[in-house]
């Protein structure tokens, strides 16, 4: 199965993939131009709230965010550091709130709607000879690649858990990248599997 989608009726399952891509941008636009820490906590709430109101649980909006943690954090302090304690606060909520939307978006999106958006927005590729689906491909198995990988490296960290090691940080490299691959491979076997390697507009 390709993607994260969860099946739904709120607004956002119904609304149309573009219009969500839009927002999207347009938002997150807005977080990143925004220098004030009370209106990014705004946006953050939002964000946050935004998933029970797609009928999407709750957890999962910690289950998007965890794998980043470490990263956002050690961006935070070096920010801290070098600039300020208000401008680390202010980059680290921004991240958590295009983590949390980027996340809501493939939770609440089809992949073949993705596919169908990409391929509108890329039609005029076609003119300098590169296959507009095969673009939108790319492009929506890229959109996935965050969850996936999120779901990667919460597995590795649970399997070290359930056989009650302790472990360091590093050590879920390897079970993670050997996780991704399995996952990379299952998802080129479900593309063959249904002939969308081909794109019939091209023949």
């Amino acid at each position: 199965m390709i993607g994260l989608y969860i099946e739904g009726s709120s607004v956002l399952h119904r609304a149309p993939a573009g219009l969500k891509f839009l927002l999207l941008f347009l938002t997150l636009t807005g977080v990143f131009l925004v220098e004030n820490l009370y209106v990014l906590g705004a946006f953050l709430l939002i964000s946050m709230l935004l998933y029970p109101a797609a009928e999407i649980r709750s957890s999962l909006a910690w289950t998007a965010v965890r794998p980043v943690v470490p990263f956002m954090v050690l961006t935070v302090a070096a920010q801290m550091i070098f600039n300020s304690l208000e401008r680390g606060a202010m980059f680290g909520l921004r991240m958590v709130i295009a983590v949390l939307l980027a996340s809501l978006l493939t939770y609440t999106t089809r992949t073949s709607d993705m596919l169908d958006f990409f391929g509108r927005m890329l039609a005029p590729l076609r003119h300098v000879g590169i296959s507009p689906w095969r673009a939108s491909l790319v492009l929506s198995l890229t959109v996935r690649a965050v969850p996936l990988l999120s779901a990667s490296i919460t597995t590795a960290r649970e399997a070290f858990l359930a056989r009650g090691q302790k472990f360091a940080s590093y050590e879920i490299v390897i079970p993670v990248i050997v996780g991704l691959i399995r996952s990379s491979e299952a998802i080129g076997d479900a593309i063959s599997a249904r002939g969308l390697e081909t794109d019939e507009t091209d023949n």
